[in-house]
């Protein structure tokens, strides 16, 4: 059959608007059967199927295939070893496509060829059909890299015609078309690879800054932080001082919101105390007993003292000799037991509740409170004396607002806490929700941080992996009303360098917003320098405009 010029240009015709299907096709696996059934379309063939080189580039393995005569075996069909010293006596003619970069036309598989067919032969008693014609189409780009082998079956131009032969005119076209396909198969598969690669560097990222934030708090000091977890500016500033304070005896104030680990800073500094770290460190939360029960809790009793109190008891003061005293929410303390607390301080001694002679005690106290407690003086609901008596060395502890960079580093540390608890395996976390969490208010602080975690750890699956939905409902509304999700297509093109730039700008139009706009923290989060990240906000559209590419 003769292939004349109008053919042809159908043929290109088509060659045009089957290119143009495939460069918008994001699935390497699904790519690869529209490039099989444009190639059938170009050549007639009745079915067809494609062989991938894995990665190792030994085999060659049967990836999509098509038509019905193939589809009863194509649970039959076995990847093709290239290796030489494993092929028998004649040639298979899928290896010698591959290894040759040549199209192979074979008008008639029964004649004899010099290739071995036995396989083909016993795909097609299993069938009940008949191979004649076929076109093996090497997968090369225009450089000649191999991806794999198109193999084609019976060319049938009319449906109730016979088989014929592949003309020797299409063959050109056929590779031609092969090579661009090939071209945007190995860009899609580089793109889904390079997808993995990011994820893959950002998990080793957060592992690093991890690791850098402890071997900087190691060698920081002589502080022995254990499980407070930070190295944002705010933290530092913290542990300078409670690295100025543990070696002496004086009272300790500390300031801050519910949930930003108060008890754990007051148990760090009688940790690292050479003089009492040995001995009990005794915390109370002020607010948690009504004011009978804090005084006898606090100050003990004498047998005989109220009704009830049938034997001795010490108070948690008296209890706490030696060591350190921990009062929590201060400020919800009675003023009864303030003046109580304020002789404690003074005298250092305890008189238990029907005691007739007061116990001297040796303790350090550290006090905390989330309340301004200048405003309960104001209102009479705090004694200022107290007050002055507890403020010697004031450490005001930051929100976790004011120190978003330590997200991170907690967020690894109670997955890894909190999966050993519930005896899981947790493999990491995405850096979605680390965005997501970050761009939280997170009003209970450390506290709040650690509950999200944990419920996202038992959603999880053993082995898995933690994701967006593992997190609250409410967290990934708010997100998304926040930051709208990106438009990876706001910059045009189909090259795989514009669909690189897509995924550049979306990555940092993410940051930028994650960091409320702040370039130097996205910089530093991104790890380019500032200059080269106002470059990049410039050539995206992104300086003027940060949600140009959402």
């Amino acid at each position: 059959m003769d292939y004349s010029i109008e053919d042809s240009v159908l043929a290109l015709e088509e060659l045009v608007q089957i290119n143009l299907s495939i460069t918008r096709e994001k699935d390497v696996k699904r790519l690869l059967d529209k490039i099989l059934t444009a190639a059938r379309k170009l050549t007639a063939a009745e079915a067809g199927c494609v062989y991938i080189l894995d990665r190792k580039k030994r085999y060659l393995i049967p990836e999509v295939t098509q038509g019905e005569c193939l589809a009863k075996v194509s649970n039959e069909l076995k990847p093709v070893d290239l290796h030489i010293d494993q092929r028998s006596g004649h040639t298979d003619v899928v290896s010698w496509a591959a290894l040759s970069g040549q199209i192979v036309n074979i008008a008639d598989a029964y004649q004899y060829s010099g290739f071995d067919f036995s396989e083909l032969y016993r795909l097609d008693k299993l069938a009940e059909r008949k191979t004649n014609s076929m076109l093996v189409v090497p997968l090369t780009d225009f450089e000649g890299v191999s991806l794999g082998v198109m193999k084609l079956y019976n060319r049938r131009v009319d449906e109730n015609g016979e088989v014929e032969a592949f003309p020797d005119q299409i063959e050109g076209l056929v590779k031609a078309f092969a090579a661009q396909a090939v071209v945007v198969a190995e860009n899609t598969r580089l793109l889904a690879d390079n997808r993995v690669l990011i994820e893959q560097l950002d998990k080793a990222k957060q592992v690093l800054e991890i690791e850098n934030q402890q071997l900087k708090a190691s060698m920081g000091g002589t502080l022995k932080v254990d499980n407070i977890i930070g190295d944002s500016p705010e933290m530092r500033k913290v542990f300078n001082l409670m690295e100025k304070i543990v070696s002496t005896n004086a009272t300790v104030f500390i300031r801050g919101e519910t949930g930003t680990g108060k008890e754990l800073i007051a148990s760090c500094i009688h940790r690292n105390s050479a003089q009492r770290s040995k001995q009990p460190f005794v915390a109370q939360n002020c607010a948690a007993l009504p004011e009978e029960l804090l005084e006898s809790e606090l100050f003990g009793y004498k047998k005989g003292a109220f009704s009830g109190a049938s034997s001795d008891k010490k108070g948690l003061i008296e209890l706490a000799n030696g060591g350190t005293l921990f009062l929590d929410e201060i400020g919800d303390m009675p003023l009864k037991l303030q003046t109580k607390l304020l002789r404690v301080l003074q005298e250092r001694e305890v008189r238990p509740l029907g005691a007739l002679h007061p116990v001297k005690v040796d303790i350090r106290v550290i006090a905390a409170t989330h309340q301004n407690l200048a405003e309960l003086i104001d209102k009479g609901e705090f004694r200022e004396d107290l007050y002055y008596r507890l403020n010697v060395f004031p450490i005001d502890l930051p929100a976790l607002k004011d120190r978003r960079e330590d997200i991170p580093a907690l967020v690894h540390y109670f997955v890894g806490h909190i999966a050993e608890q519930y005896n899981k395996s947790i493999s990491g976390i995405k850096p979605a929700v680390l965005d997501v969490i970050q761009a939280q208010p997170l009003p209970g602080n450390i506290r709040e941080l650690r509950n999200i975690i944990e419920r996202a750890v038992l959603l999880a699956p053993d082995d898995g992996v933690i994701e967006l939905i593992h997190l609250p409902d409410e967290m990934i509304r708010s997100k998304r009303q926040a930051v709208p999700q990106p438009d990876v297509f706001c910059l045009e093109g189909d090259s795989l360098k514009d669909t690189m730039q897509r995924l550049e700008a979306k990555v940092i139009a993410d940051k930028l917003q994650a960091h409320k706009g702040n370039q130097t923290r996205t910089a530093k989060a991104l790890g380019v320098s500032r200059r080269s990240l106002v470059e990049k906000l410039s050539r995206y559209n992104l300086r003027e405009n940060p949600m140009a590419c959402h």
